[in-house]
């Protein structure tokens, strides 16, 4: 009955406006957001002006013109003279970002790597109904009768994906044997909690990659699976997530603060504030938590950081954080093309917006990154930059400052010096990931695959080390033993990640993460 009512809402409103606007000449009009709710609409003089203009080059002018380029050029120029997070999306824009947030896409659920120009099958995502068909090592030769090669693998992507149930053939070579074989596509699901575990006995982890529509009840998922492990304490990991949907941080956050606590406000143009409060319905309102934080972790990770920094009930840990405190509505424009319009500032519960300056244009803006790094503030916590006149009490008690993402209460360096950050961070990292994989291909079908831990471990107890220390031009004679571990560490978090997914890439190299040596460090000094 309330969507009746909606429906019947919606349509008297369309009249009304309709009615009105062909009265003054088109004045008012509507239009929809990302939750289905109207937009009032008042056009103005300026309106008439490239309405009439684009009229004109459709009717008038001399030459054949795309004006449906020339318009987007348009509003993408005038999007641009906006703030940084102001975004015309099209309609590929937005069938991406569309996947992205609804976490499932449908397709068949294939991960893979391209060696010597051939795609090969590295894992088939838990959940799809062709999880037991492919292998890791099939070598797919053929899609839709369209032979597959490294050229047209943008095509070969697009083929696989398709509508909900419908299906695709396939040939594959497997052990030198051809193979044909019919593969079903469904709604595959892409976590965004993409590291879930006990770190140790009473120590859980959790990595969240970004906040999707279901994020939230994946989040609650994981924390009730590690409560039930036996958790005390936390690890939230948002290094390198750029945000996503409010409302999923707002309920996330709620999982660790107690009832009537503030959230997060808003204030819109018209200087009219929104208050978000904290219920008692959180699963984890009274345990210890660790939030990891970096460079790249913005907007509803911020948030999120900024509650729990706010009121003392997380530790932050990491870097300085990017520094987003602006509000996006995503709004129709009618041609199934949308803007995502910044609508309003956002504030922790101490007050501090984190939205850091933009008045030097877009260029410095994207360029901050790099002054952070040239400042030295990615080594050293004194080298971060606060704004004194931006200085916050906190609900807790804490100073906190506004002005540039939020700061962490315990800073952790981007060591350059540490073989384990060097593994993961420098340039060649995909040439390192790449070259396991081509090994552990090359090898495979001398294993039993279902015995994961004994197939990692053995490719990490040495058989692939010495090829791995050649490949990246340290003579094995001249290698420093006491760094075995590490490197059989990532040799078997990457092969991991190959085989098995995120998770237990994570899982495995966690030992040598140096965010996580930092808190079983504090926890050892509290203990």
């Amino acid at each position: 009955m309330k969507i009746f009512f909606k429906i019947l809402n919606i349509f008297l409103l369309a009249l009304i406006l309709f009615l009105v606007g062909f009265l003054v000449g088109k004045k008012y009009d509507f239009a929809f957001d990302e939750n289905d709710d109207i937009v009032g609409l008042q056009y103005s003089s300026n309106e008439q002006k490239i309405r009439r203009l684009v009229s004109l080059i459709d009717n008038q002018y001399v030459n054949d013109v795309n004006s449906d380029n020339l318009v987007d050029e348009a509003i993408n120029f005038m999007i641009g003279k906006l703030d940084p997070h102001s975004t015309y999306l099209n309609k590929d824009m937005i069938k991406k970002a569309n996947e992205e947030l609804s976490g499932e896409y449908a397709g068949v659920g294939l991960q893979y790597r391209v060696i010597n120009d051939t795609a090969v099958v590295s894992q088939m995502l838990p959940g799809s109904p062709n999880y037991e068909k492919l292998k890791f090592g099939d070598r797919i030769i053929e899609i839709a009768n369209k032979p597959v090669f490294a050229e047209n693998l943008k095509q070969f992507t697009a083929l696989l994906k398709g509508k909900n149930q419908s299906s695709v053939d396939i040939k594959i070579i497997r052990n030198k044997q051809p193979l044909s074989i019919k593969l079903k596509r469904s709604m595959v699901p892409v976590p965004t909690v993409t590291g879930k575990h006990m770190i140790n006995e009473e120590i859980g982890y959790i990595k969240l990659t970004r906040f999707g529509d279901k994020s939230a009840i994946e989040v609650h998922s994981a924390l009730k699976e590690l409560l039930d492990q036996g958790m005390k304490t936390l690890v939230f990991d948002l290094r390198g997530n750029p945000g996503g949907v409010m409302r999923v941080a707002e309920e996330i956050a709620d999982e660790f603060l107690t009832k009537d606590e503030l959230i997060v406000y808003t204030q819109d143009k018209s200087k009219a504030k929104k208050y978000i409060y904290a219920t008692n319905y959180g699963l984890f309102e009274h345990g210890k938590v660790y939030v990891l934080i970096d460079e790249s972790s913005a907007s509803s990770s911020e948030i999120v950081a900024g509650a729990l920094q706010d009121y003392g009930r997380g530790t932050i840990v990491g870097r300085r954080s990017y520094g987003k405190g602006l509000v996006q509505r995503e709004i129709n424009l009618g041609d199934d093309t949308r803007v995502r319009l910044t609508v309003a500032n956002y504030f922790t519960p101490s007050g501090r917006s984190i939205q850091r300056p933009y008045d030097k244009g877009k260029q410095a803006y994207g360029d901050d990154i790099y002054q952070r790094l040239k400042n030295g503030e990615l080594y050293n916590k004194d080298s971060i930059k606060v704004n004194e006149e931006l200085r916050f009490k906190a609900p807790s008690g804490k100073i906190v400052y506004g002005g540039g993402g939020i700061i962490p209460d315990e800073f952790v360096p981007l060591d350059v010096s540490s073989v384990s950050n060097w593994l993961v961070y420098n340039n060649d990292a995909k040439l390192y990931q790449e070259f396991i994989f081509k090994k552990a291909d090359q090898f495979h079908s001398l294993f039993l695959l279902e015995n994961e831990k004994r197939y990692i471990n053995y490719f990490g107890a040495g058989i692939l080390r010495n090829d791995f220390l050649n490949m990246i031009g340290v003579p094995s004679k001249e290698f420093n033993p006491a760094l075995s571990n590490t490197i059989d560490t990532y040799i078997k978090a990457i092969l991991a990640n190959e085989l098995f997914g995120n998770r237990a890439y994570l899982e495995i190299w966690s030992k040598e993460d140096e965010m996580i040596k930092k808190i079983l460090e504090l926890e050892n000094t509290k203990s």
